[in-house]
This record gives C-alpha cells, sequence and structure tokens, in this order.
C-alpha cells in the first residue's frame, strides 16, 4: 500500500522534529549508544532525508539522501519493520552483501509510522561498553518510538481539529455577512421593483404605439434590455445568500454560454477599443443553459478584468466541457492578485478598490450565482501575472443536449 503524505504546518513540522531528536537522545542515552541518526520520509522523492546524526566524531553528512530499498535505511522503510543487527560481521543478511562499509558493529534500526504512513527512521548504533545490543534493546527502543509517533499523530489531530474550528468560525462570520446582506437587499429590493415595473411597463406600452422607425426602434430595445437586466441584478440581489438549486422541468434551457460572453463584450465595448486585444477560445455548439443570473457572473467577471489591466493588456476567454461540467475561463494580464487577498475575494463586503467604485458584492452575488448551478468558481492568481477565473458548471437534465 503506498504511503499518503503527512503534511505539517511549519510550527508543527519543527516541534515534531524536535520531539524525535529528543525521543532519539533519550534512546541511546538509556541504551548507553555511542551514535545515533534521525531521517525523516519526504514523500514528494520517495526518500529518506538525513535530519540529525549523533556520534563522538563530528561528521558533516546532514542532509544524506536515501531511496527507498537503498541501503539498510531504506529496506527498512519498505519493509516496515525494525532491525536487529547484533554483530555485521556475523550477520548472514549482510555479509558479502554490499555492506562492508558500515562501520558500526552492532545496530538497529527503527521505521516511524504516523496514521500508518511512513514519517522516518531513528538508527541507534554501538554500545559504549563494546556490548551487542540484544532483543530487550530493541523491544525498548521500539515502544519508545512508537510512543513518540503516537504523541505526533495527537498533534496532527489536533491541529486538525483547530483549522476545522478556524474554518467553522469563518464560515459563521461570512453567514452573518450574508445575513445583513440579505436584509439590505429586501429593502433595495422593495423600494426599486414597483417603480422599475412601471418603467418596464410603460417602455413596453410606448413600444407598441409608437410608429415604426429602425434607430428608435434600436434605441428603445436597448432600454428594455438594460431595464431587464437591472431587474436580473435586483433579484440576483434578493437572492444572496440563499442556497438554491436548478429545477430543469420548470427552466428554459435555451441560453447559448458563447453568446452570454459576446453580449457582455459588448457592454465594454468602449473600455476595449483599441488597448485591449480580446483572445477568444470557445468550443462549438455547447449544452445550452438557463441564465439565472450567468450572464451577470460574466459581467462581473469581465469588469474586474479590465480593471485589473489598468487600460491596457490582455483578456483570454475560454469554454469547453470537462467532465460533464460546463467550464468557463476569463483570464487577464493584469496586476494578480495577493495570496492575502486572494482568500478572502468572495466574502461580501471585501474590496481592495474605493469605495466610489463598489461595495464588494460583485464576487459574492458571482459565487452565490455559481452555486445556484451546483457549480463552483475558482480563482488562480500570482502578483504580477494575471488572474484567472473559472466556472465549472454541472450539465443536468435537459442541459444534456444543445
Amino acid at each position: 500500500m503506498p504511503d499518503c503524505e503527512i503534511v505539517l504546518d511549519p510550527k508543527n513540522c519543527e516541534l515534531s522534529k524536535s520531539f524525535l531528536n529528543g525521543t532519539l537522545k533519550e534512546i541511546m542515552s538509556c541504551l548507553k549508544a555511542e551514535c545515533g541518526s534521525l531521517f525523516l520520509f519526504d514523500s514528494r522523492t520517495d526518500e529518506l532525508v538525513l535530519n540529525n546524526f549523533y556520534n563522538s566524531q563530528p561528521l558533516a553528512i546532514k542532509g544524506l539522501r536515501r531511496k527507498v530499498g537503498q541501503g539498510i535505511c531504506g529496506k527498512v522503510i519498505r519493509l516496515r519493520e525494525p532491525v536487529l543487527v547484533k554483530d555485521i560481521d556475523r550477520d548472514i543478511r549482510f555479509h558479502r552483501n554490499g555492506f562492508k562499509h558500515y562501520r558500526t558493529g552492532s545496530f538497529m534500526a527503527i521505521p516511524l509510522f504516523v496514521h500508518d504512513s511512513s514519517f522516518g527512521l531513528i538508527n541507534i548504533g554501538d554500545k559504549t561498553s563494546g556490548e551487542q545490543f540484544s532483543e530487550k534493546d530493541l523491544a525498548f527502543a521500539v515502544a519508545l518510538a512508537k510512543l513518540a509517533c503516537r504523541i505526533i499523530e495527537n498533534l496532527l489531530d489536533s491541529s486538525k481539529i483547530r483549522k476545522e474550528n478556524e474554518r467553522l468560525f469563518r464560515e459563521k462570520s461570512l453567514l452573518e455577512k450574508y445575513a445583513s446582506v440579505g436584509k439590505m437587499a429586501s429593502g433595495i429590493v422593495h423600494k426599486i421593483a414597483n417603480p422599475l415595473d412601471g418603467v418596464i411597463r410603460f417602455a413596453n406600452m410606448l413600444s407598441g404605439q409608437m410608429d415604426y422607425d429602425p434607430r428608435s426602434s434600436g434605441y428603445l430595445c436597448g432600454i428594455k434590455e438594460g431595464l431587464g437586466r437591472i431587474r436580473d441584478i435586483t433579484m440576483s440581489l434578493c437572492n444572496f445568500g440563499r442556497q438554491f438549486k436548478i429545477t430543469p422541468n420548470r427552466e428554459q434551457f435555451d441560453e447559448d454560454v458563447n453568446k452570454l460572453l459576446d453580449d457582455s463584450l459588448t457592454i465594454f465595448q468602449d473600455r476595449i477599443s483599441g488597448r485591449i486585444s480580446i483572445k477568444k477560445s470557445y468550443r462549438k455548439k455547447l449544452p445550452k443553459v438557463a441564465d439565472r443570473g450567468l450572464q451577470q457572473v460574466f459581467i462581473n467577471l469581465i469588469k474586474n478584468a479590465l480593471d485589473a489591466m489598468s487600460g491596457a493588456g490582455e483578456l483570454e476567454i475560454c469554454t469547453g466541457l470537462k467532465n460533464n461540467h460546463l467550464v468557463i475561463a476569463i483570464k487577464d494580464s493584469g496586476h494578480g492578485i495577493l495570496p492575502e487577498v486572494r482568500e478572502h475575494i468572495f466574502e461580501p463586503f471585501f474590496t481592495t478598490k474605493g469605495q466610489e467604485k463598489g461595495a464588494g458584492l460583485g464576487l459574492s452575488i458571482c459565487k452565490e450565482i455559481v452555486n445556484g448551478y451546483q457549480g463552483q468558481i475558482i480563482v488562480q492568481s500570482k502578483p504580477g501575472k494575471g488572474a484567472e477565473f473559472c466556472v465549472s458548471i454541472p450539465i443536468l437534465g435537459r442541459q444534456e443536449k444543445p
């Protein structure tokens, strides 16, 4: 069975190393051993790395590496069993087998396992009295090593519990923010809904009564589309903080994702023209979707990308299918996002822009809309190297056919 990687945060990692080095010293002291070493397992390279070495003679070998299966240490890790060598010259496992260079005559190698995964190895060599190590000595060293591993397991478990508590606290804070946004949204929608419905109704009446004129009709059509978008935005704000699911039987899956993206780009034509290069990589014949705020997601992401590029750069938009999901990626060549900012960007009211440029709700609303599709939105970015937002939406029900 392959080992799983044991991940420790820096603080716990140093604490574990210090504790194991203390365990090594304690075993050496109790058994009156002349030398000892601690190797730690690096799962990335499948190697044992010498962390510390104690000997009556100073040796500059810290950082020495041994592949699993290489040398006695590597073989012990592979076999997952401790080894006792009373006399290497008489031990048939090592006689004429390439181990004549070992200076220790009697030694023990004890593998260390944390949650049943390789963590390292302790070597104990040569008693100061010249006597051989015994089975009783090995049993003592193994018991002490297992106790040390159990303590490290508890350290790992307590660290996981602490991180989970921190995550729950962050989620609680977010839920409180969601609740405040919900109260604010209900007030906004109530104040906007009635006059907005009236304006839309009058626009429709005017459209039916005016004489046909291509230019005027185009203007009026634009007015109606803009009013409809305002209505959709207010409803999205009203739905903010709620968990909802797409119900295929009641939805009209008639929106082309590629067209929604192109329509969103059109809104920013004045900002794009001559200064921003657009690179499109659209997959043809994608499944149709129901637009429950999806275009608003695209508009927000494109706007943020343009803001990040400060008027010049490249905007790349890709669409495709992956693992039965619609995937839309929007990438800019802007200033990028700092790690400490990236972990908060989907929180309501969080913004790095001035208050005159927004209330910090754009990405929060985007995330909630995508959650409504049972999808996810992920950001990848490095400072100075732009940012990429990837929206992934599962293909459900009637969406399966384009």
